[in-house]
């Protein structure tokens, strides 16, 4: 089998615990014959997309994220417009910033001198986003007109809170450059177009929102979002705030042009996907002996809420259970060390595939094998049924 080991194909999305970093431990230790390749827990695909395999086998319990796998790999039509457009209006957004940025400034400045009280300011405000009306609803077009009054709103009270709160910060900490402050204002407009597309994914029942649209507000969510987190409330309702300054100029347009890229697209095309919990998916598609499951799923934490669906200890030992006793194909598990994955995953245990346990360990430096111990410095254990690369790797090939 080759590795793909280029700048040409890469995660689908910036996604938690991703393994772009980790791939200098996992591609070498890979088995060298694979014929089918499996991947239960796909999440943004860093390895999946680094391996040349006859054929994919993929799955993820998170709606969101599998239809943004089938909206690339269909080439939807209607998705990239909606791609396109939020690439255009989050300039927009910055233009209307830059065109606006001295009247901001100094309405924030008559506040933070005490010359304007709260309701004052709050009135300024609402009769600056009157008055370019036309300027922001040109943000939401046609295609993207939901809600419009929401986005309104959004923009009065994100607007008054970022400059309440800067006028409260620079009474502690001092005063902020001009430069800063522009960026603080932009950023209050930027929330407040975040926050209402938060708002819609939220509601997109109720609203009769389509799958691709969907799927182009989760795209736009996660690019934007604290962290790249995914975090829902009690109610199922996505709640991680916007990312803040550093996002305020981002551009989405390269990621867009990757999502076209034939490799890509080819490599979709070949593969099979699945939404559906783990034990289901394999029963569904079960591989055969020279076949290969990699295996990247939820930690044993006790935030253990994937994409709005628990993964608890009993789940992890359904998996273990399927993985050594009915998994005929070389498997590689990697996961966080914690003391009830270490007894799952006995050394020297006898599998199905004819081979037994073996762990080694990874951290940012270095590599090591365990041998009927727990290491509790590893970060990282990376889990197989057969021997990899002696059970020793420094980072270097």
């Amino acid at each position: 089998m080759k590795y793909i080991l280029n700048e040409k194909l890469f995660s689908l999305i910036k996604y938690p615990g991703g393994k772009e970093k980790e791939l200098k431990y996992i591609l070498p230790n890979l088995p060298k014959k694979l014929n089918h390749y499996y991947e239960p827990f796909v999440g943004g695909g860093a390895v999946y997309f680094s391996i040349e395999a006859s054929k994919y086998l993929i799955n993820d319990k998170s709606d969101e994220l599998i239809s943004l796998y089938e909206m690339v790999k269909s080439q939807n039509e209607e998705f990239f417009e909606k791609l396109n457009a939020f690439d255009h209006n989050w300039k927009v957004i910055s233009n209307v910033v830059d065109n606006h940025s001295n009247y901001l400034c100094e309405l924030y400045k008559l506040y933070k001198n005490d010359q304007f009280d709260e309701q004052q300011l709050s009135d300024e405000i609402t009769q600056f986003v009157l008055a370019n009306t036309e300027e922001f609803n040109g943000l939401l077009t046609r295609d993207f007109n939901y809600q419009i009054e929401n986005f309104i709103n959004e923009l009065f009270k994100s607007i008054k809170n970022k400059m309440i709160r800067m006028k409260r910060l620079e009474k502690q900490k001092g005063d902020i450059s001009e430069l800063d402050l522009i960026s603080n204002i932009e950023c209050s407009l930027k929330t407040a177009f975040y926050t209402h597309f938060r708002y819609l994914i939220n509601h997109k029942d109720e609203f009769h929102l389509s799958e691709a649209f969907t799927t182009a507000i989760y795209f736009f969510i996660r690019q934007t979002c604290y962290s790249s987190m995914f975090r829902y409330n009690k109610k199922g309702q996505f709640n991680v705030p916007y990312g803040g300054i550093s996002y305020n100029r981002k551009s989405f347009i390269n990621k867009i042009k990757y999502y076209r890229d034939e490799k890509l697209v080819n490599h979709l095309k070949k593969t099979i996907i699945g939404n559906m919990d783990f034990y289901e998916f394999m029963s569904q598609n079960p591989p055969k002996k020279d076949d290969f499951v990699f295996l990247d799923p939820p930690y044993d934490t006790e935030f253990s809420t994937y994409a709005k669906n628990e993964f608890n200890q009993n789940d992890q030992l359904r998996l273990s259970k399927y993985l050594i006793d009915e998994c005929i194909a070389n498997f590689m598990l990697v996961i966080k060390n914690t003391d009830y994955i270490s007894s799952l995953y006995p050394v020297g245990r006898k599998t199905a595939n004819g081979g037994e346990i073996h762990i080694s360990s990874f951290d940012k430096k270095y590599f090591v094998s365990f041998q009927d111990r727990n290491d509790k410095n590893a970060q990282h254990l990376i889990i197989t049924n057969y021997s990899i690369n002696g059970g020793t790797f420094n980072g270097r090939k």
